[in-house]
């Protein structure tokens, strides 16, 4: 079991938890996340905590793009994002790239080498997801003035 002291990687752990939890199977998904990172820790010789950390620092955005329908016209409008709403994009985000990755490997070896990529600074499935979202950003930051 992963011991964790500070409430945000609790949070960040209990979203990415709720993500991988399937017919109400609490207990395997949390033997998957903990496994995941134990042997993620085990290759970077780095702390669980560490990477929890890591994985949300590397993901994280402070900003999202939403549509908006104003005078049967779609904008696509930047908003701030919460701290909550952060760990989720962030936990959709790695599972998102897990799901895409086609290797015939085990959900808890995926996850490791996602983690592995982020912390090697390379280019991981869910750090373009999160590219993605800030070109989107970026892109329709005139739109900002439809957010009332």
């Amino acid at each position: 079991m992963i011991s964790l002291k500070s409430k945000n990687s609790i949070s960040f752990y209990n979203k990415f938890l709720g993500f991988l939890i399937k017919n109400g199977n609490k207990t395997k998904a949390k033997k998957i996340v903990d496994k995941s990172f134990t042997l993620a820790s085990k290759n970077s010789k780095k702390s669980v905590i560490f990477l929890l950390k890591l994985v949300f620092s590397r993901l994280s955005v402070f900003v999202e793009s939403k549509t908006i329908r104003v005078r049967k016209k779609a904008h696509i409008v930047p908003f701030p994002v919460s701290l909550n709403r952060r760990f989720y994009l962030v936990s959709r985000w790695l599972m998102k790239a897990v799901s895409q990755n086609s290797n015939k490997i085990s959900t808890h070896l995926k996850i490791k080498n996602e983690i592995l990529l982020l912390l090697k600074k390379s280019q991981s499935k869910a750090f373009k997801l999160k590219q993605l979202n800030n070109k989107q950003v970026v892109l329709n930051r005139s739109n900002a003035h439809f957010r009332w």
